[in-house]
């Protein structure tokens, strides 16, 4: 062969080289994207969090998710998020892979209003007038 026909075998693979490259491209891009979506899961409230929703969380199967359910029904809910070590099948290695991924809401709602402490109103100036 000669250099010319060489030559133009190779300048006739480039449009599939380039088409290649570019969907290359694209499938990175996409996965990136997604990679972002996933980081930025919004936190599982413990105290309110669905079976489903728990077993969003890693390493948690069905199994786990109604473990945590059940202790927050046995226990009131939870009051710290590290009170989840204390649940059958959960340890500290587990809690410690989603603790990133997890919060608590206040489950203590007064019925009583009167229960309430008054707090009283300083009604004094703060500056007093020369």
């Amino acid at each position: 062969m000669t250099k010319k026909a060489v030559f133009a075998l190779l300048l006739s693979g480039l449009p599939f080289i380039a088409n290649m490259a570019l969907a290359v491209e694209n499938q990175i891009t996409e996965f990136s994207d997604s990679a972002v979506v996933a980081s930025e899961q919004t936190p599982i409230d413990l105290n309110t969090a669905t079976a489903e929703q728990l077993m969003t969380l890693k390493g948690v199967g069905k199994k786990k998710a109604q473990a945590i359910i059940t202790y927050r029904e046995q226990h009131n809910g939870f009051q710290r998020i590290e009170e989840l070590d204390e649940v059958k099948g959960i340890g500290p290695k587990l809690l410690s892979i989603n603790l990133a991924h997890l919060t608590i809401s206040s489950n203590q709602q007064q019925t009583d209003p009167s229960s309430a402490m008054a707090i009283p109103l300083d009604r004094s100036p703060l500056l007093t007038p020369e």
